[in-house]
């Protein structure tokens, strides 16, 4: 397990560093108008594709890994699962693109051609997949190489060109070609067998991940969606600072991924076998968790002034004070994660995780409408905080409260779907 978290922690690394060199390049190269309307587009692209995902990162993790001795269901859940992905891609573009023709310039519609390539290349992604075989190396190779060939892109192609439209052809080109290889390298292992695509297995799946998918969106819209819904009635700087910043946590987050990714496939295996072992581990989970994430938000905090006086050439105020805030929101987040997205759907409680992210949505939206209507600019940090705190504490209730008997439970009812 050490070997396999060090090369997740890589991976992860890799994976949150594109983003972070990317705020940075165009930051200082489009100035923070420019950068926040594309910021604007990258977000509601992540967005978009958190729907288009509908919860299969966690929930086809889980079948895989509980049935890792029967390939022929490994194999059937990854086909089917990309799919149905890319069935709900079409659908989801369709409608926005239609939506966004509308109510944005006209001249945006190269910014807009470059969100759909995202999206794409979003439903195509087999990572979880590779991550639920516990490839770590395979999936580290990939990202890493991507993601290098990325930032060699961003920083000798974007100054030159300085257009909003390239600077998000590149993020674009990266969802792409991390889908294209995994693919092929997973048929070049033959760790993904062809198999059949039917309406059943994918109407199967489509219901048993309705309920993390509903918790997953409204997560998503502590970030991305947070970015996007900021962009439709604040200024293009304050967008741009606010994402800058949540580039900075989420670069932060990346240290905690790995714990979080690895933990989560362990929980969910001991669960199927002993609950009690599944909470005896998730409680060694929490401390290494709040370890690595209090000490991840003390950096990020010291580092605040300098990264922004650095991408916007000079420390913007809210800029900074929005990056103290998303700081200090990475240990609140972490623990949030371990009792919430992983331990209760590693139980099979997908219902009560989805019910505690929309509390968590309304918590986020009610903050942000009300501080933004008194003028505070850092009302999406707030919102942020007071969210996740929401998030933390509804997890805690719910396994706190949760009957010795349905915990006794959970066992029989994995057994049974499982066979």
């Amino acid at each position: 397990m050490p070997g396999q978290l060090a090369e997740l922690a890589l991976t992860h690394v890799a994976t949150f560093a594109f983003p972070l060199v990317f705020a940075v390049v165009c930051g200082r190269t489009l100035g923070m108008h420019d950068y926040g309307v594309v910021s604007f587009y990258a977000a509601l692209g992540g967005f978009l594709g958190m729907i288009i995902e509908f919860g299969f990162d966690w929930y086809g993790t889980r079948e895989v890994a509980r049935r890792r001795e029967d390939p022929a269901h490994g194999h059937r859940t990854l086909w089917n699962v990309t799919a149905t992905k890319l069935l709900l891609c079409a659908t989801v573009a369709s409608g926005c693109g239609a939506l966004l023709g509308l109510i944005r310039p006209q001249d945006e519609w190269p910014l807009m051609l470059a969100s759909l390539a995202y999206l794409v290349g979003f439903a195509l992604d087999a990572g979880w997949y590779v991550r639920a075989l516990e490839q770590t190396r395979l999936l580290l190779a990939i990202t890493t190489g991507v993601r290098l060939l990325g930032v060699l892109v961003l920083v000798t192609v974007v100054p030159r060109v300085a257009t909003m439209s390239c600077a998000l052809s590149v993020y674009a080109l990266v969802s792409l070609a991390t889908s294209g290889l995994t693919w092929f390298h997973l048929l070049r292992r033959g760790l993904a067998r062809r198999a059949r695509i039917d309406a059943g297995t994918m109407g199967r799946l489509l219901r048993g991940s309705w309920a993390i998918v509903f918790g997953n969106v409204n997560g998503a819209m502590l970030t991305n969606g947070g970015i996007a819904l900021l962009g439709l009635h604040a200024d293009p700087a304050t967008v741009g600072a606010a994402n800058l910043a949540l580039r900075v946590r989420m670069a932060g987050q990346a240290t905690l991924l790995p714990l979080q990714q690895l933990g989560f496939v362990r929980i969910s295996a001991l669960a199927a076998r002993s609950p009690a072992e599944a909470l005896a581990f998730g409680r060694r989970l929490m401390v290494a968790t709040l370890g690595v994430g209090v000490g991840v938000a003390a950096l990020c905090m010291l580092a605040a002034p300098h990264i922004v006086g650095y991408v916007f050439h000079e420390e913007e105020p809210v800029a900074v004070m929005l990056v103290l805030l998303l700081a200090l929101s990475v240990p609140i987040q972490g623990i949030a994660n371990l009792f919430g997205q992983q331990t209760l759907i590693a139980l099979g409680r997908e219902r009560r995780y989805a019910l505690i992210q929309t509390a968590a949505t309304l918590v986020f939206c009610a903050l942000l409408a009300g501080l933004t209507r008194l003028s505070q600019r850092s009302a999406y940090g707030w919102a942020i905080v007071g969210a996740e705190s929401t998030v933390l504490l509804l997890s805690a209730l719910m396994l706190v409260l949760q009957p010795p008997g349905a915990r006794a439970a959970v066992p029989a009812r994995v057994a049974g779907e499982a066979a």
